[in-house]
């Protein structure tokens, strides 16, 4: 049986840090079925299907609670692909949103830091399913759901593992 760590984050603009939490996940091999070879670099068109699955998955749960859908920005999408580069390799969440203010357009980050062995694809579903599973008291949920009208998500795979960031405005 394997235990894999998954590393989730989020940060406000505000300073607040808002939580860092590692959640062991697949104590059960049967909940934790991975592929066996390591996912390779994406081609342009997976990631640029990644980006918008990204974007039509995060609006569809804010449609279930009532809440307008997020347009695409092409600014964010460009900081969210700098900053996920940026905190994968240096295994620190958040890292690049902090030390630059959101560089100056982001106002909130989510993060899926680093995980291992998975398409891009259900790296997204996976990660902002149990973010939004927190529901209302959590932050993640929090942000998913906020009074922005933007997001740009980036994707960076490296090694066999895959890190996607949500960038908010």
């Amino acid at each position: 049986m394997s235990k894999f760590v998954y590393l989730f984050g989020l940060m406000m603009t505000d300073g607040r840090l808002a939580t860092t939490l590692l959640v062991l996940m697949c104590l059960a091999a049967s909940a934790c079925a991975l592929p066996s070879s390591a996912p390779s670099t994406p081609d342009a068109a997976t990631i640029a299907s990644s980006l918008q699955f990204c974007t039509d998955e995060i609006n569809r749960y804010r449609a279930s609670i009532g809440r307008s859908a997020l347009t695409r920005s092409d600014t964010l999408e460009q900081f969210a692909a700098t900053a996920v580069q940026h905190d994968a390799s240096a295994g620190v969440p958040h890292s690049l949103f902090s030390k630059t203010n959101g560089g100056g357009v982001a106002m909130a980050e989510t993060e899926l830091l680093l995980w291992p062995d998975r398409p891009v694809q259900d790296v997204i579903k996976t990660g902002l399913a149990q973010m939004w599973s927190a529901g209302p008291n959590g932050e993640h949920y929090e942000i998913l759901s906020g009074p922005y009208t933007q997001v740009g998500c980036g994707v960076y795979v490296s090694g066999g593992e895959v890190s996607v960031a949500q960038d908010y405005r």
